[in-house]
């Protein structure tokens, strides 16, 4: 199987992969990669915004997206 569902995977599986630019970058349960040392692993398995993947995606400003030119 393969998921981005952290939750429901690591509460199935006993065994997981984490595969990154077509690498397995982690393998273990999924106590040993929640308690991983990359930083990587770590983001992904805590769901983290901040780390070496950037989340932060260029976008308009929320109440411009919200309220439409009367936010300005």
């Amino acid at each position: 199987m393969v998921s981005h569902d952290i939750h429901e995977t690591t509460s199935i599986a006993d065994k997981l992969y984490v595969i990154a630019d077509g690498k397995v970058i982690g393998e273990g349960s999924p106590e040993t990669l929640r308690n991983d040392g990359s930083e990587l692993i770590r983001q992904f398995m805590h769901g983290s915004p901040d780390g070496p993947v950037p989340f932060h995606y260029p976008a308009d400003d929320f109440l411009y997206d919200v309220l439409g030119d009367s936010a300005g």
